[in-house]
């Protein structure tokens, strides 16, 4: 469709609305930083991602059976040291919460988190 870009991503931004003018979708982003921006985008479709609760369950439930009790030393972290605690030596693996298992957040919060972790490995 002519004027319409595709594969365009629009992180940092939320629908204030879509319309339906004729044969066209056209969304008016708005932005979490600020409640005066708005830009008005011809889109082909729309894909919104919404935040879910966090997975707090699962995460309480494997934690005395992790060799860390799912805890991390964060200044090891920051230092790009091993951030992982022993403090179960019978635990059977290392539990590390990140993404949607700690709060409510976009994907691309989980894969920061997931690669903080990642790259020490």
């Amino acid at each position: 469709m002519p004027g319409i870009e595709p594969g365009t991503n629009t992180s940092g931004s939320f629908e204030r609305l879509i319309l339906f003018p004729w044969d066209q979708l056209v969304a008016v982003l708005g932005s979490d930083f600020s409640e005066a921006a708005s830009v008005e985008r011809r889109v082909a479709q729309v894909v919104v991602e919404h935040g879910t609760l966090p997975m707090a369950d699962l995460y309480f439930e494997l934690k005395p059976l992790s060799r860390n009790l799912g805890a991390v030393d964060y200044k090891a972290l920051i230092r790009r040291e091993n951030p992982i605690l022993t403090r179960n030596p019978e635990g059977q693996f290392d539990l590390l919460r990140i993404g949607d298992a700690v709060a409510s957040r976009n994907i691309h919060a989980g894969i920061y988190d997931a690669l903080r972790y990642g790259v020490l490995f």
